[in-house]
């Protein structure tokens, strides 16, 4: 049977510019009884591949056959996408640090309260599609209740690690609902790599809930880490990056130089990044020439000496 489509929108507040800001939501009904998936995407304004990602997967799904019900709220801060920016420019708050948000709050505690009301409960099932943002790249996905879930995804890299206080996996979590948060792509790198790797996920998912047919298609291998760090530097100036995209996912052993920072005004090298663990697996790297300030995500790494495979 062929889905149907329903697209609402959500009225949360009036900006003083005299526009509404609203959420648009897609529900899509399979043909058979099923679970509710919930996709949801642009939670920081500066992440829109997975927007592209949950785009593409519903203009796809003309045609095919499903059981259950999708739930799809594209982006879900708008004033942040409009502005390509981790927090919303109007009160400079990020949206995944205060859910379950306030109706009387600030406008991204309104925004947080409204997504809990009126797009939560529609899901049984969460994907949390996030990304490296504007001058990043990542790739791993959260091991949290559900290692299955998590398993069928298929990112090589599965990071066993408790929530963000205040994110919206967080919540949903707390309130029962299984959340898988995918980490994939950014920096503009790679982005159709990504884009069918994050369509891959959603489909993998949809068949271990059984609204798919077949086997989730997943790498031949798959580790757990358990330890997961953010490189940071401490000085501002080019973040001159040594490794690429393409090389995310690989070990490099204890003190590899990941990048240099060099000052743009006298040229010379404020401080090397390198890498702490032997071996180290890169989770989030930089593009080749990018501005950084100090405090900056700068690289991810997984220690690949407690990483452990996942069985077959």
């Amino acid at each position: 049977m062929t889905p149907t489509l329903e697209t609402n929108r959500v009225a949360v507040a009036t900006i003083a510019n005299g526009h509404t800001l609203e959420l648009v939501t897609h529900r899509i009904r399979g043909g058979g009884d099923g679970p509710r998936l919930g996709l949801i995407a642009g939670i920081h304004g500066d992440e829109p591949l997975g927007v592209e990602t949950i785009r593409r997967f519903v203009a796809e799904l003309d045609g095919t056959s499903f059981s259950g019900e999708l739930f799809v709220l594209p982006v879900a801060n708008p004033y942040a996408f409009q502005g390509l920016t981790r927090n919303t420019g109007l009160d400079m708050s990020n949206l995944n640090r205060i859910f379950p948000g306030d109706a009387d709050g600030m406008l991204t505690d309104q925004l947080a309260h409204a997504i809990v009301e009126q797009i939560i409960p529609n899901c049984d099932v969460l994907i949390d599609f996030h990304s490296g943002g504007n001058l990043a790249t990542v790739d791993y996905v959260y091991l949290h209740d559900d290692r299955g879930l998590a398993e069928a995804f298929g990112c090589e890299i599965l990071f066993r690690g408790p929530s963000y206080a205040g994110s919206l996996g967080d919540y949903a979590r707390s309130n029962g609902i299984p959340t898988i948060v995918s980490e994939l792509g950014g920096g503009q790198q790679l982005n159709e790599h990504y884009v069918q790797k994050g369509l891959r996920g959603i489909r993998n998912v949809m068949k271990k809930l059984d609204m798919l047919e077949g086997e989730p298609e997943v790498p031949e291998r798959q580790v757990i880490v358990e330890e997961l760090i953010v490189l940071r530097p401490h000085h501002g100036g080019l973040m001159l990056s040594e490794v690429e995209p393409s090389r995310l996912g690989e070990e490099v052993v204890a003190g590899t130089v990941l990048g240099r920072i060099v000052s743009p005004y006298t040229f010379e090298v404020l401080e090397e990044v390198t890498a702490p663990f032997d071996p180290s697996l890169l989770v989030l790297v930089r593009e080749g020439v990018t501005k950084c300030d100090p405090g900056d995500y700068g690289f991810m790494v997984a220690n690949g000496a407690t990483a452990t495979p996942v069985e077959r």
